[in-house]
């Protein structure tokens, strides 16, 4: 391969992990709002954001491998605030569930 190919798919394989990342900030971001809606007694409908966040993870294997610790802490920062949030969720009612 020459050195403008390979220059080429680098600069490529960079701006793919850079929209990663940019992808990574918006989810956070929307978590952030989300925990906010919560706490205002809001109620949120949080169907697609496993598939999303598999999404990301898989966009971010895509990604140069020098990208992988920026890639790795925006990741485990999503982590902690879904876990946040989940917390945040109010626990199901015994009530409903019975007949």
């Amino acid at each position: 391969m020459n050195t403008q190919s390979e220059d080429t798919l680098g600069a490529e394989a960079s701006r793919h992990g850079m929209a990663v990342l940019a992808a990574i900030k918006a989810m956070g971001e929307s978590l952030t709002r989300a925990e906010a809606s919560l706490a205002e007694g809001y109620t949120l409908d949080f169907a697609g954001l496993d598939g999303e966040i598999a999404r990301l993870c898989a966009a971010a294997q895509e990604a140069p491998p020098s990208m992988a610790p920026a890639l790795r802490r925006g990741l485990e920062a999503l982590l902690a605030q879904v876990e946040t949030l989940q917390t945040a969720l109010p626990k199901p009612s015994s009530q409903r569930d019975r007949p």
